[in-house]
């Protein structure tokens, strides 16, 4: 790229003076014309180029603050200033290379691919004149926060749980020793009566049996297993959601989150799966972990690990951003 701009400006350079010296050695007035015109454009492109990146205004809208992975976020661009300059606008786009825009703006679109939260900076712009000579790099809009959401992977063999009420009524469920508080009604005079430890009823409802998913980022996990654990644990919630329901555990928690509907608990629980940090969670209320799914980042296999592309120009994750948004 160096090596390209700098032959792209000694021919720049080289052909006026080239015809200006031609021209004088076989005194041709043409040839010298010709290179006094080119001379004349290239001062006229400078001077508008300098102009315009100095009158530029930028405007950019970011079109969501929250998007799946892999999903497209369109950048909405609004130029002012440029009036009556021979220049345009260009944006570097998500492949690095340079997108001209209309003078009164225009739309490009990126996609992240890894979960998490995000700043999506200035981008960068160039100023160029309308016949390709000449740029000056400039940079155009505020700093937006972006939350990457995971993709959730697909989970197949999900049975459906038939007949799951999850707000029906309590049922029994063994006994434990009694806690001091407990109404008398859910005391077990049965065992009393016989001598034994004092003794409560248990009783559980239909949501305290719905499926737990338990997520495990601990064990030094690096950032892509963690993504990993993400999209893996969100694609086992939404397929048992769908199922009738679910319960999860997330790092740090201490008690599971129950979801019976898309709509309800699970879009909070797919922004923090969006933001998982390292640790392990919490023990399920009573201990319940039978037949739970865990999902484990130290893990994740081989293919999951491998190294994830650049992220699309002026993306910063939030992590590394310096300033505020």
């Amino acid at each position: 790229m160096a090596l390209r701009a700098a032959g792209r400006g000694a021919a720049l350079v080289g052909v006026p003076l080239f015809l200006g010296v031609g021209g004088a050695a076989v005194g041709s007035l043409a040839l010298f014309a010709i290179a006094l015109g080119l001379l004349a454009a290239y001062v006229g492109c400078v001077l508008a180029v300098r102009i315009g990146a100095r009158r530029l205004r930028v405007e950019r809208t970011v079109s969501r603050q929250e998007v799946v992975e892999g999903r497209p976020v369109a950048l909405d661009f609004a130029f002012s200033g440029l009036r009556g300059l021979p220049v345009h606008v260009e944006v570097r786009g998500p492949d690095g290379r340079w997108v001209a825009l209309p003078p009164s703006g225009g739309r490009i679109e990126c996609a992240i691919d890894r979960p998490g939260p995000h700043v999506v900076d200035a981008s960068p712009l160039r100023v160029r004149d309308d016949l390709g000579l000449f740029s000056r790099p400039s940079r155009g809009g505020r700093p937006a926060a972006l939350l990457v959401l995971p993709d959730p992977t697909t989970v197949a063999g999900v049975a459906p749980r038939g007949g799951a009420d999850p707000v029906g009524d309590p049922e029994p469920d063994g006994l434990r020793p009694y806690v001091r508080g407990t109404p008398m009604s859910r005391v077990h005079w049965a065992s009393a009566a016989r001598g034994g430890e004092l003794q409560e009823r248990v009783f559980v409802t239909a949501r305290d049996r719905l499926p737990l998913v338990v997520v495990d980022t601990g064990g030094g996990a690096v950032p892509v297993a963690r993504d990993w654990a993400a999209r893996t644990a969100a694609g086992h919630v939404l397929a048992l959601v769908r199922a009738g329901g679910c319960r999860v555990l997330l790092p740090g928690d201490r008690r599971p989150t129950t979801i019976t509907d898309a709509a309800g608990a699970w879009p909070a629980i797919h922004r923090r799966l969006a933001s998982l940090e390292p640790g392990a969670p919490g023990r399920a209320a009573g201990g319940d972990e039978r037949g739970a799914v865990h999902v484990r980042a130290a893990a994740a296999p081989a293919e999951a690990l491998r190294s994830r592309g650049p992220l699309p120009p002026g993306v910063v994750p939030l992590a590394a951003w310096t300033g505020t948004v």
